[in-house]
């Protein structure tokens, strides 16, 4: 997600192989009910880093999220308690509920035993892409967008029924502590392959699909065996580890909501592109050129919808177009469980942030629209999202995707030319025809 953390109670373990434990750390979810306890709140965020914010004080916000160490509660429910500031304590022991984290074995040769009341490790992700190829080998061909800095393959798939489709490029799991984001992934290319839902067919049909589940494999690999909680890479800095692989990106980079600081969750690296998962991830985007259509960046948490750009509440570029095209797609979302969507650029949706991939992807290959997803929750559970909500989650961002295809098309998007978009010009003329006009 796009927040600025700082973690200094967990640096002791940054370093070390030891499994990391969160015995008696608590988060809570803060209620601000003015713009004078943000400001408090801003006030603490700025000037004691023993806090973790996993949902930042920014103006309108609903609620704040905050992790503390257990020595450290007293206090802090005291500081809130002198300001009048209301809060709820969202989880009493985070490691209470790492231990009840549900993380499945995928069974080799049956595509079948993937579910989707679990997660999975990387080794089991990639096990069940590899068995995808295998089972759909005229559809399904695996595709690498590179390697991460500890020797690992960014791994993907294609999905494609012919030549000459447009391209919808989907990139998750940036983030390694956000694992609802690979999980709804690999749920949308298990529709995309086997619904018998005539949309999601004709989606899967009519486009060319590049799909990468975890696109920071060493740190997904590291919240499986060490740290629940890792959200950069794992490259070495000094004495600290890792960068931000959503600050690296060569866009603005460093102007808003990043750090120079290794120690932080924000660090951006030495310089844009520092990294080879970032960098090697662009050079492939580059060689897809102008065919990509939609850019989908997925995280979590928050329930937001977000488009370009990061550095500025301007509306630029398409910015109209693409918010009410994304608008109408959190409306699609809604219908099947009643999951509330905010919609806005970065900036003014959460707060200035730059180096993201979206905005890179937006500002030098002009792809028409880029989104980046927050998923599942509003601070319940934050990063930690039960195992129970992984196929709601995945089902209502699926109804949302497709969705945004067919909004795409209404604005005059998506130039495929498919089967889809004829039928979708038949509509346009039967409405013209009928009522005099398309809505």
């Amino acid at each position: 997600m796009f927040i600025k953390t700082f973690l200094p109670l967990l640096l002791i373990t940054y370093a070390s192989s030891e499994k990391f434990r969160f015995d008696n750390y608590t988060l809570y979810r803060i209620l601000p009910k003015s713009l004078d306890e943000i400001k408090v709140l801003q006030n603490l965020y700025d000037s004691d880093s023993r806090f973790d914010f996993w949902k930042d004080p920014v103006p309108n916000a609903e609620y704040v999220s905050v992790v503390s160490a257990p020595q450290d509660k007293g206090e802090f429910e005291t500081y809130l308690n002198r300001n009048g500031i209301e809060f709820e304590v969202a989880m009493q022991n985070i490691q209470d509920t790492i231990n009840r984290e549900v993380v499945g074995k995928y069974t080799r040769n049956n595509i079948r035993s993937m579910r989707w009341d679990t997660y999975y490790n990387l080794n089991e992700i990639n096990t069940w892409l590899e068995d995808l190829v295998m089972e759909y080998p005229s559809i399904v061909t695996m595709i690498s967008a590179g390697t991460s800095y500890e020797g690992r393959d960014i791994t993907g798939i294609k999905i494609s029924h012919g030549e000459g489709r447009r391209i919808i490029f989907i990139e998750s799991g940036i983030h390694a502590r956000e694992w609802i984001t690979p999980a709804t992934v690999c749920y949308l290319i298990n529709e995309l392959l086997r619904s018998t839902d005539p949309e999601t067919m004709a989606a899967a049909r009519d486009f060319d699909w590049y799909i990468f589940p975890v696109t920071n494999p060493d740190g997904y690999v590291w919240t499986h065996t060490n740290n629940r909680l890792w959200r950069k890479n794992r490259r070495p800095y000094g004495t600290e580890f890792g960068v931000d692989l959503n600050r690296n990106w060569n866009t603005n980079w460093l102007m808003q909501g990043s750090s120079t600081d290794a120690s932080t969750n924000t660090y951006a690296g030495p310089g844009p592109f520092s990294e080879p998962e970032t960098r090697d991830l662009a050079n492939y985007l580059k060689t897809l050129g102008d065919k990509i259509d939609i850019y989908l960046s997925m995280h979590s948490s928050g329930q937001i919808l977000l488009i370009p750009f990061g550095n500025t509440t301007e509306p630029l570029a398409n910015y109209h177009d693409a918010l009410n095209i994304g608008r109408r797609a959190m409306g699609a979302l809604s219908v099947r469980y009643g999951t509330p969507y905010t919609s806005g650029n970065i900036a003014e949706a959460i707060y200035k942030a730059t180096g993201s991939s979206g905005d890179w992807v937006k500002e030098h290959l002009n792809v028409p629209l880029v989104y980046i997803y927050e998923l599942r929750d509003r601070g319940t559970f934050g990063h930690l999202l039960p195992a129970d909500q992984i196929l709601p989650t995945a089902e209502e961002t699926t109804d949302s995707i497709i969705d945004l295809i067919h909004q795409a098309k209404r604005f005059g998007y998506m130039s495929s030319g498919n089967s889809v978009t004829v039928s979708f010009g038949i509509k346009i003329v039967l409405s013209i025809m009928v009522f005099g006009k398309f809505w």
